[in-house]
């Protein structure tokens, strides 16, 4: 963890609340969590703080209380791809391979939304990774998940074409979004979380637009017609998702309700 990040001499009762807001350290055997007391520090990062940098090396184990923080790879000439996000009640696997390997960070964690976390020293968690069985499996399943979702991003990325790719993202993100039919997201966003450069996104948005599946507004994209997202999502051509849209009107005599089929 950087030495930027600002700590918290948070009493007692308040380190004992924060904790219990975690399920795994709620979960704990008492001996754990009686150290996790004693131990822990409580740390505030702010959004656009980073939790990590690239080449960074770890001088402590955290877990977030709340928050989220958004870990990518950073290339030479800008461009970033997201490899995974870590939210309320998580640690990030980079910051557990660090201590445990002694080696850089080769990624970077930047906080999307405000995080309160608490803190060991490292020392202290190689000590209570080794004593404590409870302890190794939230790390283990902690590794699993997330190299689950690295491996699908490495599919993604190595045999799904751009336009399936942005397509997926943005029925993901509609099916998370509560507004009913519109998102707010940038070209950037969309171009970091897919690993690409804006200037493509822009493109396969405009052209989704021209297909009459999404509007497009300053920070924000309306969907139109979710039948077309989901086409393209599937790994149809623009070409057959055009025919495919104009089937649909000839049976049905209009296009379909925003995010319908």
């Amino acid at each position: 963890m950087p030495t930027s990040v600002a700590s918290s001499r948070a009493s007692a009762g308040r380190r004992r609340e924060i904790l219990a807001r975690i399920p795994f350290i709620a979960e704990a055997p008492s001996e754990l969590r009686k150290a996790f007391a004693e131990a822990a520090t409580v740390v505030h990062l702010e959004a656009g703080d980073y939790f990590l940098r690239e080449g960074d090396t770890c001088a402590h184990f955290a877990v977030l209380a709340s928050g989220k923080m958004r870990v990518f790879k950073l290339a030479e000439n800008g461009h970033e791809i997201t490899l995974y996000h870590v939210g309320a009640g998580e640690a990030c696997p980079l910051n557990v391979s660090c201590i445990l390997s002694d080696r850089p960070v080769p990624a970077m964690a930047q906080v999307e939304e405000r995080v309160e976390a608490i803190t060991i020293p490292a020392a202290t968690f190689r000590v209570w990774i080794a004593e404590h069985e409870s302890l190794r499996r939230f790390v283990f399943q902690m590794f699993s998940s997330r190299l689950t979702e690295v491996m699908s991003l490495v599919e993604e990325v190595a045999f799904r074409r751009m336009d399936q790719r942005l397509a997926r993202r943005l029925v993901d993100l509609l099916i998370d979004d509560r507004s009913g039919g519109s998102v707010e997201v940038t070209h950037a966003d969309l171009a970091a979380d897919l690993g690409t450069a804006r200037e493509v996104i822009s493109r396969l948005l405009k052209e989704f637009e021209r297909l009459g599946a999404i509007g497009l507004a300053r920070g924000r994209i309306v969907i139109h017609d979710g039948a077309v997202l989901r086409d393209l999502a599937s790994g149809s051509s623009l070409q057959a998702t055009v025919a495919a849209r104009a089937r649909r009107e000839n049976g049905t005599g209009g296009t379909s309700a925003p995010g319908g089929e």
